[in-house]
């Protein structure tokens, strides 16, 4: 089974800095000592391992902290996040654990289970059942892990094929995300129409590229019956001739008429009697013949052809300008403009076809107009059915031009919803493109949930079996046994016992219920017996448990304090694997030498053991204290004092006067501690420090008794600090104070022992 070797990431833990995937590790091994003074957060890190005892987080911890531990096999577990599955192979000792189980007021205690002897057979099915356990858990994770791949799988797809949507549709500030996708999918999951063409995907993509709608335009004019009419009269009038004339020279010569017309009222305006051409005599009669025959008739046919011949000039000229009226594709709204291109090409052909048609009429109109006596040769016209077609196929294409423009209008008008109809096809053929994939990906996650809640139903199971089977043969009176012995071996006599009872046990002296409260050293010894006792209970084994101990030896005296750690560290000597938490540098020390060699094997071997210390700083221009789990000091590792250890951070302090100190806040606590010992070596025999510094002054006359000022002011402050377990604790000497007294301790120390002080710099550094 897999033990724990990082904390991988930490947040809202009270005192404690946050962690991430990014932090060191913390590589804990089998057997794991972590050192840290009253106040750095031992029962917080403890409680967080009881709530992974727990599957649950624990109710101390800060609301809202998250955190979560791997394994080596791979497996994390934290809170709120998979909590659950390490439940039977967490035991965490703390002063929760005793508050929950021990109750020294009424003199009981909550029963450790222990396997009957004689439920042998339901205890193999019950190791079974927990074999089954951690093979179904397995398989639980398994399909959790590939739903947590078809999910992740899933939702990039749908992210990814949003943002594809998202960048045709441009919409600007809006935003088309996976949730609209969803939503879209739903709609148009069962739509049975295609997807667009690329053509209409392009139409519709231009149309949401608008920011506003474009100009309205206006539509064309042509009527067919005016082409129709106007050739039949043009081809009917170049078809006449003045036959009427009643003249032998008209007759005989045609095209001479309108010269003998314009010669004859010449003659007439101007009065003159002989022909200018001949030079004879124009007779009354000839005079009144000429006048008979060139009457108004021939003016009026002339002025009709010259109008004619205009109007005809007319219908070729707006026959032709057409090119120009018709819109050009750009001019329309993009999903027009593919079915316009054919039309605007027939319409342009048509009728330019049709001026070319017109312009035959016009020759032979011309012709007519300088021989109108003469009928117009018609061969060359174009045909009456010819042309009639043209302005038929023209009329329907301006129709048809008309019909777009009016489209298009339309689409002006309604501009903000003819772009929304525009974007929801663009969305629907997405949809359609792309459903049969999403419906796949959908079942995928559909059936990884399911197989994960199949498992999840039968791990469950399974637990519950379990629960059943060890209340079927469980029973809490041999357990009395084994904590009785503890008991025993941890006080050296056998006064002090527990007696199971229905609901537990309850605690004896000389076989009788105890009176009153048992004292601090016995209560240590229940506690520790208690807890050692159930290590094994309801069927764990030793080999497969991780054993958490927040400081198992408060309150006792050098003796019972090397027993507690020895008891401690040979009962769980084959667990799977050992935290150790305290503040007490003799327990962390006992330890520390049973460790040691695990910590650092020889022969480059991997070590078993790690050795952690809990850092408490305050960063710069930061007011709450932090703490850090970092490699324990090599000072604290190596040797049992913590004076050399102290002495660094003063060093560090008194060497860097312009530096901020992240542990500037208990260097006075600090400065004490060193002096405290230092005096203790040079001036034994007690007396207190104030006592000491005045012997100190008596044997080293150099001292200046005024420096010394510093450090009885000091003392005076710090008088408390008589424990390391104090020196989390602010002080009320100001940084001047402060440095005042680190300079004057140098000054001392070299002054009294320089060797001394030149050894410790060296060490330190």
């Amino acid at each position: 089974m897999g033990i724990i070797t990082n904390i991988q990431s930490l947040r809202g833990m009270g005192i404690y800095a946050d962690r991430s995937a990014r932090s060191p590790s913390l590589q804990f091994r089998r057997y794991n000592l972590i050192y840290g003074f009253n106040g750095s957060g031992k029962s917080t890190l403890s409680r967080i391992f009881a709530s992974l005892e727990a599957g649950k987080p624990h109710p101390k911890l800060p609301t809202g902290g998250t955190f979560e531990v791997t394994l080596d096999d791979g497996s994390a577990f934290g809170c709120p996040i998979n909590s659950v599955g390490l439940e039977q192979r967490l035991l965490v000792f703390n002063s929760d654990y005793i508050e929950q189980n021990l109750q020294w007021g009424v003199g009981r205690a909550n029963p450790v289970f222990y396997i009957g002897a004689d439920q042998a057979e339901a205890a193999n099915e019950l190791t079974k059942v927990e074999s089954d356990i951690i093979q179904t858990e397995a398989k639980r994770e398994a399909a959790s892990a590939t739903q947590k791949a078809a999910e992740k799988t899933f939702a990039n797809y749908k992210r990814d094929r949003a943002k594809s949507v998202a960048s045709r549709l441009h919409l600007g500030s809006r935003k088309y995300e996976a949730p609209a996708l969803v939503k879209d999918y739903n709609t148009w999951k069962d739509d049975d129409r295609s997807v667009l063409t690329d053509d209409e995907l392009k139409t519709a993509e231009d149309t949401c590229r608008l920011e506003e709608p474009m100009p309205r335009l206006e539509t064309m004019s042509f009527d067919k019956a005016t082409i129709e009419t106007a050739y039949r009269f043009i081809a009917d009038v170049c078809g006449q001739s003045l036959a009427t004339v009643a003249l032998d020279e008209v007759q005989q010569y045609p095209d001479m008429l309108l010269w003998l017309k314009h010669g004859y009222e010449y003659h007439e305006a101007h009065g003159i009697a002989d022909c200018l051409l001949c030079g004879n005599v124009i007779s009354v009669e000839r005079r009144a013949l000429l006048a008979a025959a060139l009457d108004d008739r021939i003016d009026q046919f002339v002025t009709r052809l010259n109008k004619t011949a205009e109007r005809l000039r007319g219908l070729i000229a707006s026959s032709t300008q057409m090119a120009s009226l018709i819109p050009a594709l750009d001019d329309l709204v993009t999903e027009l403009r593919a079915g316009f291109r054919n039309v605007r090409n027939d319409v342009l052909k048509d009728a330019l076809l049709l001026a070319k048609q017109l312009g035959t009429l016009q020759t032979v109109l011309s012709a007519k107009l300088e021989r109108p006596a003469t009928p117009a040769d018609m061969k060359d016209v174009a045909a009456e059915a010819d042309v009639l077609a043209t302005a038929e196929r023209l009329a329907v294409g301006v129709a048809a031009v008309n019909k777009a423009i009016a489209a298009h209008n339309q689409a002006v008008i309604d501009f903000t919803k003819h772009k929304e109809l525009a974007e929801t096809s663009i969305r629907r053929h997405f949809i359609v493109d792309c459903r049969d994939d999403y419906a796949k990906m959908a079942e995928d996650l559909v059936d990884a949930t399911d197989k994960v809640t199949v498992e999840a139903e039968n791990v469950s199971a399974l637990r519950e079996k379990a629960r059943q089977l060890r209340q079927q043969i469980r029973t809490h009176g041999p357990a009395a046994g084994v904590i009785n012995k503890l008991i025993a071996a941890y006080l050296g006599h056998s006064e002090l016992t527990i007696n199971p009872v229905d609901d537990g046990y309850e605690l004896l002296r000389h076989g009788t219920p105890i009176t009153g409260v048992p004292s601090e050293g016995e209560k240590t010894a229940i506690a520790i017996s208690y807890f050692l006792s159930s290590i094994e209970a309801d069927n764990r084994k030793l080999k497969d448990v991780i054993v958490v101990v927040d400081d198992p030896v408060s309150s006792l005296d050098t003796k019972a304090l090397n027993f507690a750690c020895s008891l401690v560290r040979s009962r769980l000597e084959k667990a799977a694997q050992v935290f150790i938490f305290t503040h007490n540098l003799q327990c962390m020390n006992e330890f520390k030498k049973a460790w040691k060699g695990r910590a650092r094997p020889p022969d480059g071997k991997d070590p078993t053991a790690k050795f952690l210390f809990i850092d408490v700083t305050i960063s710069e221009g930061q007011l709450r204290r932090s703490s850090t789990i970092i490699e324990m000091s090599k000072l604290l590792r190596e040797y049992d004092s913590e004076y050399h250890f102290l002495f660094s951070h003063v060093l560090r302090f008194a060497e860097q006067p312009d530096a901020y100190d992240d542990h500037g806040y208990m260097i006075p606590n600090v400065i004490r501690r060193v002096l405290d010992v230092f005096l203790a070596f040079k001036c034994p025999g007690g007396g207190g420090l104030p006592g000491q510094l005045d012997k100190l002054c008596v044997d080293y006359p150099e001292l200046d008794r005024e420096q010394l000022a510093a450090l009885e002011r000091l003392v005076q402050v710090e008088s408390h600090s008589d424990n390391i377990d104090d020196l989390l604790s602010f002080s009320t000497m100001t940084l001047e104070e402060t440095r005042g007294a680190a300079a004057a301790l140098f000054d001392t120390i070299e002054k009294v022992d320089p060797k001394h002080l030149e050894r410790l710099k060296k060490l330190c550094r």
